[in-house]
């Protein structure tokens, strides 16, 4: 696993090259950490969702809507989730501009982590920075 940072003018990112799902723990921990997939994903990688805090939404474009917005939120409440939870998208395109929109609005902001599992995702929501 290879980490890099990127200095912008008012903060700086760290991210990770080389990285596979197994070593997410070191990186945001399964303590902090809140991961939000899709039904997809989620029925495809079962095993490795199921020590962590997790929640599922419906896949597709037709869902990136308020209302999924609306549903995330509840549950993060729900989870207690707080100023020091990392929100972290695992999945596509849909799924990490919701997890990146998400994490930019609770709680004034908090921080936020991509698994991207599609190409759109790797170069469009999750470097992109949208």
């Amino acid at each position: 696993m290879k980490k890099r940072s990127f200095q912008f003018s008012s903060k700086t990112v760290q991210y990770y090259f080389d990285a596979s799902f197994d070593q997410l723990e070191k990186i945001a921990g399964k303590d902090k950490a809140v991961l939000v997939t899709d039904e997809h994903v989620f029925a495809a990688h079962k095993k490795k969702f199921k020590v962590w805090n997790t929640i599922v939404l419906k896949p597709g474009e037709a869902y990136k809507v308020q209302q999924t917005v609306d549903v995330l939120i509840d549950q993060l409440i729900e989870l207690g989730a707080d100023r020091k939870t990392i929100l972290v998208g695992v999945g596509g395109g849909v799924i990490t501009d919701i997890t990146g929109y998400v994490a930019g609005i609770y709680m004034r902001g908090i921080e936020v982590g991509f698994v991207p599992t599609s190409l759109l995702a790797m170069v469009d929501a999750s470097i992109g920075g949208k």
